[in-house]
């Protein structure tokens, strides 16, 4: 495909048009369950973070969802109010723990299988390219990366 635009080589503008693409894809599956885009990160954080802690705070899911503490704050007002989160206040009263309704974990668990399977359609075009460009990303992040070893060769 020829470039169209003067912008197109501008690594930081094709990252955000990506981001951009990826997150409408993401919205049109979670529309139908009515919540935000946001509130979907919330309650998958929840949801992963409950397989590996017994209270999870929000600034576990702040730490974990890489969302702002004031959106966490609200959304998660949101997501009680819509009674897909339980907010449990503990003997200290200084944080709540948050953990997903019966509803809440239905619905997120229906959402994420959506997910993984748009995602994989929109990734999957990257074939073989998959593991280097998630390093890559990883490394911009200023995060870890894997080598992967090839004995193929």
């Amino acid at each position: 495909m020829a470039d169209t635009s003067l912008n197109e080589n501008r690594i930081g503008l094709l990252i955000w048009q990506t981001s951009n693409l990826w997150q409408s894809k993401i919205r049109s599956n979670i529309n139908k369950y009515n919540i935000s885009f946001n509130e979907y990160l919330i309650l998958e954080t929840v949801y992963n973070l409950s397989k590996i802690l017994i209270n999870i705070s929000q600034v576990d899911i702040v730490k974990h969802s890489f969302i702002d503490k004031s959106v966490v704050s609200s959304k998660l007002t949101q997501l009680n109010q819509k009674k897909l989160i339980k907010k449990l206040t503990p003997l200290d009263n200084r944080s709540n723990k948050i953990e997903l309704s019966k509803e809440g974990v239905n619905m997120v668990e229906k959402m994420i299988e959506e997910i993984i399977k748009t995602e994989h359609n929109f990734f999957n075009k990257l074939n073989h390219e998959t593991f280097n460009f998630i390093n890559s990303l990883k490394l911009l992040l200023g995060k870890k990366i894997r080598i992967k070893a090839n004995y193929n060769e």
